[in-house]
């Protein structure tokens, strides 16, 4: 039974090297060339060290012939150096034990690469571990046959022998072909993920700019040129949307999560901002425009231009929602409830049904033929990063509310 207590001991030394291999290049995501056959080179040398220091031969003068499956390794890998480094030590392993056959077994391993440089072109994986298993197991037996005494006693164990290195090999081998497929598979979806990222960003700052680039030209539209009180009321208002579509351009350049510049700020002057400026949109498409806004200052610490964008989009959106035949209603709505403030936006259009509802704030998804389905995973991603939630509720035909919760200021 020493043979097989030997086998189930190199396949453990065998695979731990390996096993951590691909974990570390799992959980690094290494994909470079030459650090990748770094590794690969000392993973190999890790394996030929612990056979040599753990595994015991067949009998005194027979090398188990598992030894050679680091050699395996480098051919189908195609290291040069490696092949050559490990090709060395295993000369200088088998001249342990066959001292008077040194030319035999350097021409053995001479062999072997020349064969390697000849046919690694035409030959698979697995025709080439199995003629590399032949031959050793072949030259194994010859060596064996030199020395005359051992032949008939050991050729069954040989035989095993170079089974077991063919097998293992093959099963490592397909191992390493397994663990390449699934890291090019990731790669390629890390890939995938940077183009999402990058057309995310570009659907993103598509979708937000035209908010204020429509404010502008709502106001560019009723502007006029002879009257001083346009140049007061507008121009103003047009400075900032322009100064917020600078800021938009700076996200996207950052290629990253939204920024949050955080200060003490009147929530209440920002709602009458925003209702001021989404007025005249309302006007245009017949819709009454109603606020119910605490009549006090309230101070929540928040970035005043990031919130300003989400109240733009939400009634925005449900000026979009509301039918052009019908006599359109949007009411903004503040209430105190302990330290949150909450605030609803709610609309008589189109209302969405249970399945829209629940998809509403994946991104990419929308009803909207030109729509991007980015405005409302944006908006909640402002809100969360005020500590704030965005929840909706609606019924189809009925209405659609929007509730943003915000925490207040506290001492």
């Amino acid at each position: 039974m020493k043979i097989f207590d030997t086998m189930l001991l190199d396949v453990v030394l065998i695979t731990f090297p390996l096993m951590v291999y691909l974990l570390y290049l799992a959980y690094t995501k290494t994909f470079n060339k030459k650090e990748n056959d770094l590794l690969f080179a000392v993973t190999v040398f890790s394996v030929l060290y612990l056979i040599l220091k753990y595994t015991t031969p067949l009998y005194q003068d027979i090398p188990f012939l598992i030894i050679n499956i680091s050699l395996i390794l480098s051919y189908v890998k195609k290291s040069n150096l490696s092949i050559i480094t490990v090709s060395i030590i295993m000369i200088a392993y088998y001249y342990n034990f066959y001292q008077n056959y040194l030319l035999i077994i350097i021409l053995e391993y001479l062999i072997y690469y020349l064969l390697y440089l000849k046919l690694s072109k035409k030959l698979t994986v697995n025709n080439l571990i199995l003629t590399f298993a032949i031959l050793k197991t072949t030259f194994t037996v010859i060596i064996l046959y030199i020395l005359n005494s051992k032949l008939p006693s050991h050729l069954l164990e040989t035989v095993i022998s170079g089974i077991f290195l063919y097998i293992i090999s093959l099963l490592i081998t397909h191992l390493l072909d397994k663990a390449k497929d699934i890291l090019k598979l990731h790669m390629n979806i890390k890939e995938i993920e940077r183009n999402k990222q990058i057309k995310t960003s570009l659907f993103r700052i598509t979708h937000e700019i035209k908010n204020p680039i429509a404010v502008c030209k709502g106001y560019l539209d009723m502007f006029d040129k002879d009257n001083q009180d346009h140049f007061k009321k507008y121009v103003p208002i047009l400075k900032d949307e322009i100064n917020r579509t600078l800021l938009l351009l700076e996200d996207f350049l950052a290629m990253n999560k939204v920024k949050i510049n955080k200060d003490i700020i009147d929530i209440n002057l920002l709602i009458e901002e925003v209702v001021k400026n989404i007025k005249m949109l309302c006007t245009k498409n017949n819709i009454e425009l109603k606020t119910k806004i605490i009549d006090d200052e309230i101070y929540i610490n928040a970035d005043y231009n990031r919130l300003t964008q989400v109240f733009i989009n939400l009634l925005k959106n449900s000026v979009e929602a509301i039918p052009k035949n019908k006599k359109g209603k949007i009411e903004v709505k503040e209430i105190l409830n302990n330290n949150n403030l909450i605030i609803s936006v709610q609309d008589n259009g189109t209302g969405m049904s249970k399945e829209l509802l629940n998809k509403i704030k994946e991104p990419f998804y929308t009803t909207k033929p030109k729509g991007t389905g980015l405005g409302v995973s944006l908006s909640e991603e402002i809100i969360k990063a005020h500590n704030g939630t965005l929840n909706y509720e609606s019924k189809e035909n009925k209405y659609t509310k929007v509730i943003i919760t915000l925490p207040l200021k506290t001492c």
